[in-house]
């Protein structure tokens, strides 16, 4: 036992001893450049994810301010005017001896002046003692103390100073502005309104704003929890009695429901974008290490191969050898992974100051940094044991230097036993991508499909060499000598190949993620009503008709008396509670239909002209379907339709003509399936109310801002007024923006670095080429040949990787839209190519002026 402990130690001090001198080899140290790089991209998005998410004490800090409970959201509805509840609510947590408290009322329908008309979220409290003191920075002026006076948030938002007035609620109120302020949690505007802001309000204005009233909540420092509840709950049942209203609402159960505390809050953070976005860290904190510490094996496989073979050869143990290599490898990407991680927070530190600068927000914390680099490491340690045992297997048995011709190689029955068992794996791994594929509803299942494809595409790339190998044409002379060197060095190819698929894959296929998710919230944006439209509603619904206070309203403007009017019929009735008891829809669908009038006004409502199939198919009583519904006819077809109680069918009707028409998306459609004529609903003896909304036609710009102002004017809620507005640009989240240009950025970067590293491993093989006399332009040909194999066989790997995901989120979640964007994709294998051709270019031009060969031969 004595003597294999000391036979032990003697080959262990042998093995960190020539460790040690392999560890100088220069080659070795430049080719870890790539986990470098991965080092670098893990760190920075790990902290720029982190800083995109807030935690549980920053969503205290924002809900609870400076307090440590609140109570009472959403329990009661105050009207304008209303000041006995709060006075009421103060009295009782004075009696309770609660003196650190405030009753904060907040005001989500609080409407500019403004044309279109404008909500904005309005607070009312004693803002002049800081109730949040880490949410909202004064900036200039000073905290408002009197009814009236507001402060207003982000100033740039809604252009606002101090000593300004500010008209809210079509102008039947007035706000001094005495100061801005900065919302550190959010970039809309905030009303900061004083103490008794919302009781100076005319009561009248709940008559023409039917949705403004303000929701009273009370923050306070968490003593005597039950007390407080059932003190606030006692206030709300007393407010409702003395307006002869129901009590619901006033039971402490329903209020203590509403209760929250710090520690509640400060345990539930936000759900962070590492997790909403498995593709921007989570995978590639996985694979890049992984296929990082590969490619060095693959780059030094050959050197490394004649290295052991030479000190096998002069006595040393295989094991021994083998040790020695792996401990140079292991300590040479340790350090590049942790000079990475060291450069890579330093980055993201600057990273998450620049966002926060340009979101304007809070940002999250960056704590926990220990796991990605911990992670980082332990796979870099264990890539590197699986390639030095793989290393080993080949090792043992090997006697002599290995021929570098192709046709020399035997396959042993490692190497067999090896490959036999990750076409296993491959098989696995794709049966559980067309598995997983299925199950996929969200962009970050996508995200992980991306993942699983990943995977199963670098199994399989051995195989995909061999094929090209065996498929391209060797050509001429420099063609022959650029495949003769793949062949003869597959793992150094398959390493390149796998690196650069994994790199294209993951920036490819996030970028063809984010222009759907733009793309269907671009087309999830619609107006409220088409160009040359005003449609009038009621608040509460777009399918209830307008007021008659509306109607008197718009008529005295005469501004719309000669413009065409369709009476818009949605095809349901509803109980007095506002319960849908019957709806007709298609027979199979779930969609409500419309009804008008006349094929005429058909034709004012969509914006366009029949064609004579359609105007054909009103006329014999049929249906006008959407022609962006799943099952939109190409022709006219008989379609039956149905009548349903709630979710239940009560009859069919029989068929009728059924023909697609386009019409835009717009707000009044939604939910609609196709339009029919008022005469054939009652004919076929669908639900028909007795009215609905009212769309006018024919308006110009300027005549639908006369309608609007005429309204507000009047003292009404200008929302029940919706004029055209184009939507706004679809603003994607920054996370997927920062996702999204750190992928392209590490792919441009590593796909660099992994170039150099593979040609400066190749340096020996070209200056051999160019010492027997081939041309030294020719070294350069054969490199750049090769490169551009693997280049081009990683992309349409990659993009295998990419857009299978995107067209599984396009068919499998209801509203996407597939987009590909190719010009995008177009430029990034552009700059790719180009950062792959400059590598190799600057390498062999480097490898002439060290072999003092001029440039010019």
């Amino acid at each position: 036992m004595t003597r294999l402990v000391a036979s032990l130690v003697a080959q262990l001090t042998l093995a960190m001893r020539l460790a040690r001198r392999l560890a100088r080899s220069r080659e070795l140290a430049r080719s870890t450049s790539i986990i470098l790089v991965a080092g670098l991209f893990v760190m920075a998005m790990f902290i720029s994810l982190r800083t995109l998410s807030l935690t549980g004490a920053q969503v205290a800090d924002r809900d609870l301010g400076r307090f440590s409970a609140s109570v009472g959201y959403g329990s009661i509805m105050l009207p304008p005017g209303e000041d006995r509840f709060v006075q009421d609510v103060r009295a009782r947590t004075m009696r309770l001896g609660v003196t650190d408290a405030e009753v904060v009322l907040s005001i989500a329908d609080m409407q500019l002046a403004t044309t279109p008309s404008r909500a904005v979220s309005t607070l009312e409290a004693a803002w002049q003692y800081r109730p949040f003191p880490k949410r909202y920075e004064l900036l200039s002026g000073r905290w408002p103390t009197r009814a009236g006076e507001v402060v207003v948030t982000e100033p740039q938002d809604v252009r606002a100073a101090a000593g300004d007035g500010l008209p809210v609620l079509g102008g039947k109120a007035t706000l001094q502005v005495v100061g801005t302020a900065d919302d550190r949690f959010a970039r809309t505007t905030n009303l900061l309104v004083a103490p008794g802001t919302w009781a100076s309000l005319d009561p009248s204005l709940a008559e023409g704003f039917q949705v403004l009233d303000a929701q009273p909540f009370l923050l306070w420092s968490g003593v005597r929890q039950d007390d407080v509840v059932a003190a606030y709950a006692a206030a709300v049942r007393d407010w409702k009695q003395r307006l002869g209203s129901a009590v619901d609402g006033g039971d402490p159960d329903m209020v203590g429901g509403t209760l929250q505390t710090r520690e509640q809050l400060s345990a539930r953070p936000e759900r962070t974008w590492i997790e909403r976005t498995p593709a921007g860290y989570t995978l590639p904190s996985l694979l890049l290490p992984l296929a990082a510490t590969l490619l060095v094996f693959g780059a030094n496989h050959r050197r490394f191969r004649r290295t052991l073979n030479t000190l096998v050869n002069v006595g040393v143990r295989p094991l021994t050898a083998v040790a020695a290599l792996a401990l140079a490898a292991i300590a040479w990407c340790l350090t590049a992974a942790a000079g990475g991680a060291v450069v890579g927070t330093v980055v993201g530190v600057g990273a998450r100051a620049v966002i926060a600068r340009l979101r304007d927000k809070a940002p999250g914390p960056i704590d926990g940094l220990d796991a990605p680099l911990l992670r980082l490491l332990a796979i870099t340690v264990f890539a590197t044991l699986c390639a030095a045992a793989a290393l080993a297997m080949g090792t043992r048995k090997v006697k002599a230097p290995v021929s570098p011709r192709p046709e020399a190689k035997t396959t042993t029955a490692p190497k067999r036993r090896g490959r036999d068992a990750r076409h296993l794996l491959a098989v696995a791994a794709w049966c559980a991508a067309v598995a997983y594929a299925i199950r996929v509803d969200s962009p970050a299942k996508a995200m992980i499909l991306t993942g699983v494809l990943t995977f199963a595409v670098l199994l399989v790339i051995p195989d995909v060499l061999d094929v090209m190998l065996r498929v391209l044409p060797e050509g001429g002379p420099r063609r022959r000598l650029a495949h003769r060197q793949l062949a003869a060095d597959r793992n150094r190819a398959t390493a390149a190949l796998a690196i650069l698929t994994v790199l294209m894959g993951a920036s490819l296929g996030y970028l063809a993620l984010l222009d759907t998710l733009i793309r269907t919230a671009d087309q999830r944006a619609y107006p409220e009503a088409l160009p040359g439209q005003v449609l009038l509603a009621d608040r509460a619904s777009i399918t209830f008709p307008p007021p008659a206070t509306l109607l008197r309203a718009v008529d005295a403007s005469g501004v719309a008396n000669q413009l065409p009017r369709t009476e818009l019929t949605f095809l349901f009735t509803t109980d007095a509670d506002g319960n849908v008891t019957r709806s007709a829809t298609r027979d199979g669908r779930d969609d409500n239909l419309l009804a008008v009038e006349t094929a005429a006004q058909v034709e004012q409502l969509i914006g366009h002209s029949l064609n004579p199939t359609q105007r054909s198919a009103l006329a014999e009583g049929g249906l006008l379907v959407w022609a962006d519904a799943p099952d939109a006819p190409s022709h006219t077809v008989p379609t039956r339709l149905a009548i349903k109680a709630a979710d239940t069918l009560v009859s069919r009707t029989h068929a009728v003509p059924a023909v697609a028409v386009e019409v835009p998306l717009v707000e009044w459609r939604i939910g609609t399936d196709g339009v029919l004529l008022r005469s054939t609903a009652l004919g076929l003896n669908l639900p028909v109310p007795k009215a609905g909304p009212l769309v006018i036609s024919n308006v110009s710009t300027t005549q639908a801002d006369a309608i609007h102002d005429a309204v507000a004017r009047a003292g009404l809620d200008a929302k029940m007024i919706r004029i055209y507005t184009p939507p706004p640009a679809p603003v994607p989240p920054a996370a997927l923006v920062v996702t999204a240009a750190g992928l392209v950025i590490l792919a441009v970067t590593a796909v660099l670095a992994a170039t150099r590293a593979q040609t400066r491993a190749l340096r020996g093989y070209l200056a051999r080429l160019i010492s027997i006399g081939i041309p030294a332009t020719w070294a350069r040909d054969v490199l750049l040949y090769q490169y551009g194999i693997l280049v081009a066989a990683s992309t349409l790997l990659s993009l295998g990787i990419a857009l299978p995901p995107t067209a599984v989120v396009a068919m499998r979640i209801s509203g996407f839209a597939l987009s590909i964007p190719w010009a995008q994709l177009l430029t990034l294998l552009a700059a790719i190519y180009l950062a792959a051709t400059i590598a190799a270019l600057r390498c062999v031009l480097t490898l002439r002026a060290r072999e003092g060969i001029d440039p010019a031969t």
